[in-house]
């Protein structure tokens, strides 16, 4: 199953050839096993049912994102998740659920992207290396290193084929 770029996915969407919910059980395909070990969180059930939503839209057809998925990196809000920057499950517990969505996240689900998951990110988002205790994020044109970088899990998921689109940012000014 090959890739489409972003610009080909929401084409074909909007033009009723693909259905955001194939274009995302595509992207849960490619996913698998996540290899190279970029996802912090992989949301199936909910990205699913993102893009039925999108299907049902009247407006789908002027959608500049219409069903493409997505990753978004673990600094930002996902309405129904914690923000970890990194930190471990156990030491995000306390953290709040968060209920309302980033403004960049808003801005892509308006414009009919589909979020799949959450992207690993350094601890508290502070090292050059997308590395923790947990997981090396593999770089999967050079097995062996590491995609490096706080944008790394998204670099990563992206390079590997998962999505054609993913949130990345910075935060420190690198």
């Amino acid at each position: 199953m090959t890739l489409l770029t972003a610009a080909a996915t929401a084409d074909r969407v909007r033009s009723g050839r693909l259905t955001a919910v194939d274009a995302t059980r595509q992207a849960l395909a490619r996913i698998g096993d996540d290899a190279v070990h970029g996802w912090r969180v992989v949301r199936p059930e909910e990205a699913l049912a993102e893009a039925a939503a999108i299907d049902a839209r009247p407006d789908r057809y002027s959608l500049p994102l219409a069903g493409v998925p997505i990753a978004i990196k673990d600094n930002v809000a996902v309405s129904g998740y914690r923000v970890l920057d990194g930190v471990s499950e156990a030491c995000g517990a306390g953290l709040p659920i968060e209920q309302n969505d980033h403004p960049v996240v808003k801005r892509l689900r308006a414009a009919g992207a589909v979020v799949v998951g959450l992207t690993r990110v350094p601890e508290l988002c502070l090292w050059a290396m997308t590395d923790d205790a947990r997981e090396v994020v593999g770089n999967p044109h050079r097995p062996g290193r590491t995609a490096g970088g706080s944008s790394g899990g998204s670099a990563a998921v992206v390079a590997a084929g998962h999505v054609a689109l993913a949130h990345g940012n910075d935060g420190l000014g690198s």
